[in-house]
C-alpha cells in the first residue's frame, strides 16, 4: 500500500505578515519540521503542495511539487486538488507548513490506525479536531468533489460525511501546536519550560 506524505504549504498567512512557513525555528524554515517528519517516516513520494509565488522560495531537490493553479482556496480544495492529481495513491498523510512540533512518532502513531474501514484518520484533543494532521484516502475524492461543486470549503463539513477513526490525544499534545500569528510562537517557548 503506498502512502504518500503531503506539506500543505500554500496559504497566504495574512495573520502571520509574512510566509510563515519560511520563519526561522531552530536553525531553519519552520516549513522544514512538518518535512522531515513526513521524511524520516519513509512515506512516498513526497509532495509539497504550494502556489507559484511560493515555490522558488523552497530548497528542497527531492520531492515532488504540486502548484495550485487557483490558491488561496483553503485546505479542503488542495486536499481535492491532491487526491485528483495522485490516482495511484490510496493514503496520502496531510500535515501543515505552520507546526514546530511535528515529528515522525506521531506520525507513525498515526499511520497505525490504517484500515479499510477508514476514509480518514484525524487527531482529536477533547472536541478539537486536527484535520491539518491527518490521513485521507482515495475514497474521500468524490465527497470532496461534492462539497466543491457546492462552493463548500469546510474540513469540518468534509468529516461529517466521511468514515473517520478519530484518534484521541490529550489536550496539551505539543504536536498540534500552530504558528497563526507572530504571538504564536510564546506557546513553544511555554511547552519547553513546562518540560525542564
Amino acid at each position: 500500500m503506498n502512502i504518500a506524505g503531503v506539506l500543505l504549504a500554500g496559504g497566504q498567512s495574512s495573520r502571520y505578515g509574512q510566509p510563515k512557513m519560511f520563519a526561522l525555528f531552530a536553525g531553519q524554515p519552520l516549513y522544514k519540521q512538518s518535512l522531515t517528519a513526513l521524511q524520516q517516516s519513509q512515506l512516498d513520494p513526497i509532495i509539497i503542495a504550494t502556489n507559484a509565488s511560493l515555490q522558488p522560495y523552497f530548497t528542497e531537490d527531492h520531492v515532488q511539487w504540486l502548484i495550485d493553479k487557483r490558491p488561496h482556496q483553503g485546505p479542503l480544495f488542495a486536499l481535492h486538488t491532491i487526491l485528483t492529481a495522485y490516482p495511484e495513491v490510496e493514503w496520502f498523510f496531510i500535515v501543515a507548513c505552520d507546526m514546530p512540533c511535528m515529528n515522525a512518532l506521531f506520525i507513525q502513531q498515526m499511520l497505525g490506525f490504517i484500515d479499510d474501514q477508514y476514509d480518514a484518520i484525524v487527531p482529536r484533543q477533547g472536541e478539537r479536531y486536527q484535520p491539518l494532521a491527518a490521513l485521507y484516502r482515495r475514497t474521500a475524492l468524490a465527497k470532496t468533489t461534492a462539497l466543491i461543486q457546492q462552493n463548500k470549503r469546510n474540513m469540518k463539513v468534509l468529516l461529517e460525511q466521511l468514515r473517520v477513526c478519530y484518534v484521541p490525544f490529550t489536550e496539551h499534545e505539543p504536536t498540534f501546536i500552530n504558528i497563526n500569528a507572530q504571538q504564536d510562537w510564546a506557546q513553544i517557548a511555554n511547552k519547553e519550560s513546562n518540560h525542564d
